[in-house]
């Protein structure tokens, strides 16, 4: 069987708008070449190919999802849905960030970066972006939803991603009652796993830092778990603070959750040349997402790990963020990860999980 050297490009266009994405995406005319065979593991105990797949991010619609399963990724996450319908954040949604900046300042979480206006070439970019989690209405998405979970193929699974609404005269009870319904709303889908995102870095602190709030995220995955029909629970988080914050929400969370997913985008304020905000009002800050932040992403689920040991809690962690080569989905298991994401690596190079099956079948 041969290996895809080429990467056909990436699939979701730049020049044109989310929508416009949402609607014709992706961008993939190039052949499906063959996925190899490759034993079967377990993933939260469902059969699965391989312990690489696509995190809450470019899987937005069925079109998409099927098209990733096509090409060997196997953990695939739909995107985060609500239970009204959210408009994206306005243009731009996507930066490019300057890679000396990044090797610079991207560790401070308050040193600005500087977007630029052309990329480096290569599938080691690192963007910024801000979308705001969008949604269509359950009256779309919920039909879409169960279109891919009949799409995949066997040694594959779907997770529905879901994130409550806050806004205005929203109580803690009724927030916390929308992640009842979007569960009970995504399993009827068919999904296989849900996972409470936690975590946006371009949205308000009520709904994009949730995972900050240790007894907030515990009210979470208990309304979670007592909807899922048994399903496997898992939580998105950003990166934490400290590792005392992070073993609060671990020690929080244990017992309610199967699994974290570590890490959503971390969060940081994008700047012109001139130092004025790249994005428009209200989102100066964006979340930092591809190569560059994998050793931030390594490092959570390292510490994450360690304190699931130590403390004895009954926690998978699924390692997201940077993950653009087989070597980096290596790294993640080794790291202690029962399974690996790639959302930035996975759009540039839409042939990563058969790369990957080819170097290392074990994944």
């Amino acid at each position: 069987m041969s290996l895809p050297t080429q990467a056909p490009g990436q699939t979701y266009r730049f020049d044109q708008s989310f929508e416009w994405n949402f609607v014709n995406g992706p961008q993939f005319t190039a052949p499906f070449p063959p996925v190899p065979q490759t034993p079967m593991k377990t993933f939260l105990g469902l059969p699965v190919r391989s312990r690489l797949g696509v995190p809450a991010s470019i899987l937005s619609t069925s079109r998409w999802l099927e098209t990733y399963a096509r090409l060997g990724f196997d953990v695939l996450t739909f995107k985060t849905v609500r239970s009204i319908a959210r408009l994206c954040g306005s243009p731009p949604n996507w930066l490019y960030l300057d890679e000396a900046d990044l090797a610079r300042h991207l560790a401070d979480p308050d040193a600005p970066l500087h977007a630029v206006d052309q990329p480096t070439p290569g599938c080691g970019l690192t963007l910024a972006g801000s979308f705001g989690m969008p949604s269509a209405p359950p009256s779309f998405w919920q039909p879409d939803l169960e279109r891919a979970c009949r799409s995949i193929g066997d040694g594959q699974v779907v997770i529905g991603s879901i994130v409550g609404t806050a806004g205005e005269g929203v109580s803690d009870q009724a927030f916390i009652a929308d992640f009842d319904r979007l569960t009970r709303q995504v399993c009827e889908a068919g999904v296989h796993a849900v996972e409470a995102n936690l975590s946006c870095p371009n949205v308000g602190r009520a709904e994009g830092e949730l995972y900050q709030d240790s007894e907030r995220s515990g009210q979470i995955a208990q309304a979670v778990r007592a909807a899922s029909g048994g399903r496997p629970v898992l939580l998105k988080t950003g990166p934490f603070a400290s590792p005392q914050a992070m073993r609060g929400f671990l020690q929080r969370v244990n017992g309610h959750a199967d699994a974290v997913v570590m890490i959503n985008a971390p969060a940081r304020r994008i700047v012109r040349a001139d130092g004025s905000p790249a994005f428009p009002p209200g989102r100066e800050r964006a979340g930092v997402i591809g190569a560059r932040i994998l050793p931030i992403a390594l490092d959570a689920v390292r510490t994450a790990r360690q304190l699931i040991a130590a403390d004895h809690l009954a926690l998978q962690v699924i390692g997201a963020g940077g993950l653009t080569t087989p070597a980096d989905a290596r790294a993640f298991l080794d790291a202690g990860a029962c399974a690996a994401q790639s959302a930035t690596g996975a759009m540039f190079n839409p042939y990563l999980a058969i790369q990957t099956k080819h170097a290392d079948p074990s994944i």
